[in-house]
C-alpha cells in the first residue's frame, strides 16, 4: 500500500510538472489553463502514438504505420519546447498541422482506423482556436480527409481496413478522450467563470468600501482643515491676548495632529489595497521603539491629561518589520488616549509567552459591546466619537489587522462598556544582535 501511494505521487508530480511547461504567472486564468490544455494533449499525444508504434513493431503487421506513428511522437515533444521559448500560438499551429499530416496519412493507409481521432482534432481546434476563419478551414479540410479515403478507398493504393479486434481497441479510446477532452475544457470555462465571479464580488465590496471611505475622509479632512483656517485666520487680526494665542497655536497643532494621522492611515491602507505594503522584518529592542512612539503621543495626551505607563521587560526583541510596529502601536495608543475620559490613564504591558512577544494595552474608557468587538476588523465603518468630540476615519484598527498579519503577529480585543478596553497584540519573539548593537531602527515620521 505503501508503495502504491509512493509510487502515485511522483507520477501526479511528473504529469503537473508537464502541464506547466510554459506557464507565467502574468498569464491570465483562461490562457494559463488553455495553455495546460495543450501540453497534456501532447504529452498524451506522444505517450499513445508511441504505445502504437511500438505495439504495430512488434506484431509486425502494419510497419509502415508503425513508422509513422514514431515519427509522430517525436515530433510532438516540439511543442514543448516551443512552449518552453514562449512561442505559444507557434506551437499550437505546429501541433495543429503535424497532427494532422499524422492522423490524415493514417487514415489514407488505413481508412478505418484514424476518423475518430480527426474528430477529436477538430474539437481540439474549435476549443482551442479562436478566429472563426480558422475553425472554418479547419473543419472543412479534417472532414475531407475523413470523407475522401472512406469513399474512395479502391483508388488508394496501400489502403487497407484495420480488423474488428483493433477497431475494438481504438474505437472506445477515441470516444473516451473526446469525452475527456470537452469535460475538461467544460471545467475550465467553470472554474473561470467562478473565479469571474468572485472577483466581482470582490469589486463589489471594495467599491461599497470606498464610497463609505470617500464620506469618511471628505468630513475627517475637511473639518481639521476648516477648523485650524478659522484659528489662524483670528489669529491674524489684532486684538488677540497672549493667552489666547496661546490656546489657539495649541488647538491648530492638534487639529493638524489629527488630520496627520488620518491622511497616513489612509495612504497604508490604500497601499494595502493595492498590494503594496510589504514586511521588512528586522530584530529590534521593544523599548527603543516604543519610547520613540510614547514621544510621539505626548501632545495627545497632554490635550486630556491622560497619563502612559509601561510596565515588564522591555529589553525584549521583536522580529518585525518596525516601520509597520510603529504604525500599530501608534493607532492603538491613539485609540486609547481618544477613548479614554479626561485625567485618566492608559497602561503598557510588554511580555514574552511561547515565542512570542505580548503587548496589553489598556484604557479606562468608553469600551465597546461585544457586537461592535466582532465587527472592527471586517469593513470601514463610521467611527464612534471619543470622549472630546475626537473622529477618525474608522481605518486604524483595519490598518492594525492587516499588519499584523502581514509581520506574522495577531490582534485581540477585550472591551467592557463604560468600563474600558484592553487591546492584546502578539509579534514574533526576536534575538539580540551578536554584536550587541540594536539594528536600526527608521526615523519616525510622525509629528
Amino acid at each position: 500500500m505503501c508503495r502504491s501511494k509512493g509510487g502515485r505521487i511522483p507520477l501526479q508530480t511528473m504529469w503537473q510538472k508537464i502541464g506547466s511547461i510554459g506557464v507565467r504567472t502574468d498569464m491570465s486564468y483562461l490562457d494559463s489553463r488553455r495553455l495546460k490544455m495543450v501540453n497534456l494533449i501532447t504529452a498524451s499525444a506522444f505517450v499513445g502514438s508511441l504505445c502504437y508504434g511500438f505495439g504495430n513493431l512488434i506484431s509486425n503487421e502494419h510497419p509502415i504505420l508503425s513508422m509513422v506513428d514514431l515519427i509522430y511522437s517525436l515530433g510532438t515533444l516540439v511543442v514543448f519546447r516551443l512552449h518552453h521559448v514562449r512561442r505559444y500560438a507557434e506551437a499550437k499551429a505546429y501541433l495543429l498541422i503535424i497532427t494532422s499530416i499524422f492522423l490524415i496519412t493514417i487514415n489514407f493507409l488505413s481508412y478505418n482506423i484514424a476518423e475518430y481521432y480527426l474528430l477529436c482534432v477538430l474539437i481540439v481546434s474549435i476549443l482551442v482556436f479562436h478566429r472563426v476563419w480558422v475553425q472554418a478551414v479547419i473543419s472543412v479540410s479534417l472532414i475531407a480527409a475523413i470523407l475522401i479515403p472512406k469513399f474512395f478507398s479502391a483508388y488508394l493504393p496501400y489502403s487497407y481496413a484495420i480488423g474488428e479486434d483493433r477497431l475494438l481497441i481504438n474505437v472506445p479510446i477515441a470516444i473516451l478522450f473526446i469525452f475527456i477532452l470537452v469535460r475538461h475544457f467544460k471545467s475550465i470555462q467553470q472554474r473561470y467563470q467562478e473565479e469571474i465571479e468572485k472577483q466581482q464580488l470582490h469589486l463589489e465590496e471594495l467599491n461599497r468600501d470606498k464610497e463609505q471611505l470617500f464620506a469618511i475622509v471628505a468630513h475627517d479632512i475637511r473639518s481639521p482643515l476648516a477648523a485650524t483656517s478659522q484659528i489662524l485666520q483670528m489669529l491674524s487680526q489684532n486684538g488677540t491676548d497672549e493667552a489666547w494665542e496661546k490656546k489657539a497655536i495649541h488647538q491648530a497643532n492638534a487639529q493638524l495632529l489629527m488630520l496627520t494621522e488620518n491622511v497616513e492611515n489612509l495612504l497604508h491602507w490604500s497601499a494595502k489595497n493595492l498590494k503594496g505594503l510589504i514586511g521588512r522584518p528586522l530584530h529590534f529592542q521593544v523599548g527603543s521603539l516604543l519610547d520613540q512612539v510614547l514621544l510621539g503621543m505626548q501632545t495627545h495626551s497632554l490635550e486630556k491629561n491622560i497619563r502612559l505607563d509601561t510596565y515588564g521587560d522591555l529589553d525584549l526583541y521583536i522580529l518585525a518589520d518596525p516601520e509597520h510596529v510603529r504604525i500599530i502601536l501608534r493607532n492603538i495608543l491613539s485609540n486609547a488616549i481618544k477613548f479614554s475620559y479626561e485625567n485618566g490613564m492608559v497602561d503598557v504591558r510588554v511580555a514574552a509567552a511561547d515565542g512570542m512577544v505580548h503587548f496589553a494595552v489598556t484604557d479606562h474608557g468608553l469600551g465597546m459591546s461585544e457586537a461592535k468587538v466582532e465587527e472592527l476588523f471586517r469593513h470601514p465603518l463610521y467611527p464612534s466619537y471619543g470622549t472630546s468630540g475626537e473622529r477618525g476615519t474608522g481605518l486604524g484598527l483595519i490598518l492594525v489587522h492587516n499588519l499584523m498579519e502581514i509581520n506574522g503577529g495577531n490582534i485581540r480585543i477585550e472591551s467592557i462598556p463604560y468600563a474600558g478596553t484592553t487591546i492584546h497584540l502578539r509579534f514574533p519573539k526576536g534575538e539580540k544582535p551578536s554584536n550587541q548593537k540594536m539594528q536600526a531602527l527608521p526615523a519616525d515620521r510622525a509629528p
